[in-house]
């Protein structure tokens, strides 16, 4: 089962997908930083997996510090950030296997354009974890530095089960590849249903991520996203 997060007020956490995700209310997200606000929607077509590497979370009491610390990062150009506007994952997971919203959509829910139902067609937010490849994908990002450690079993079956809700609702065959299209560039590709960031370098540029322990777990997760929990 996903990690309960800490939070029970509804102001801090949704449900809106079947799973527990701690709002940006919830993990403090300072909203001065959000400057990108053009909201963009597009249907989802698959899933990429990403690891925080840098913010690896050693040393945490809380990691909604180390959720607040990536947002920075990405958010703001300040000390040799990246200057994004937000934060580019749709979702992070942390070592307890609690999932946090990412990416604003304009509402509590993360992920999907407000009032959305989760079905095969819904819209996601365009975030920015997969350069080129944007729109319509889903990015869910697990905390660690999975190059020199190994993913948590919390997180793990955090991952798992995120990965089967969203599959199931959206028509996706976690087994399958999908014909990626970005509909502003019209750049297609051929990518595994779930894929993992390394998979996209030849368009996005050369990476590691989302580490090789988590990757080589890739196939295993696909396989157990097939039958959702619950």
């Amino acid at each position: 089962m996903v990690g309960a997060p800490p939070f029970r007020d509804p102001v801090e956490t949704s449900f809106a997908w079947g799973f527990p995700a701690v709002t940006r209310t919830g993990w403090a997200a300072d909203e001065s930083l959000l400057t990108w606000t053009d909201h963009a929607f597009a249907p989802a077509q698959l899933i990429t997996v990403h690891h925080t590497f840098d913010f690896d979370g050693t040393g945490a009491t809380d990691y909604r510090d180390v959720v607040r610390a990536v947002y920075v990062f990405h958010a703001s150009p300040a000390h040799g950030g990246r200057g994004w506007g937000d934060i580019g994952y749709h979702l992070i997971i942390d070592p307890n296997g609690v999932v946090y919203a990412g990416r604003d959509t304009g509402d509590s829910a993360p992920i999907f354009r407000p009032g959305a139902v989760l079905a095969p067609g819904a819209e996601v937010v365009e975030a920015g974890h997969v350069y080129n490849a944007n729109p319509g994908n889903i990015g869910i990002c697990l905390i660690g530095n999975f190059d020199a450690t190994q993913p948590t079993m919390a997180s793990l079956g955090a991952l798992r089960d995120v990965l089967g809700k969203l599959c199931a609702g959206l028509g996706l065959n976690p087994m399958a590849d999908v014909r990626y299209t970005n509909p502003t560039t019209g750049l297609s590709v051929e990518m595994p249903s779930i894929a993992g960031h390394r998979d996209w370098s030849a368009i996005a540029g050369q990476t590691t991520c989302p580490g090789q322990h988590l990757y080589d777990l890739l196939p295993a997760l696909r396989a157990a996203a097939v039958e959702p929990i619950g």
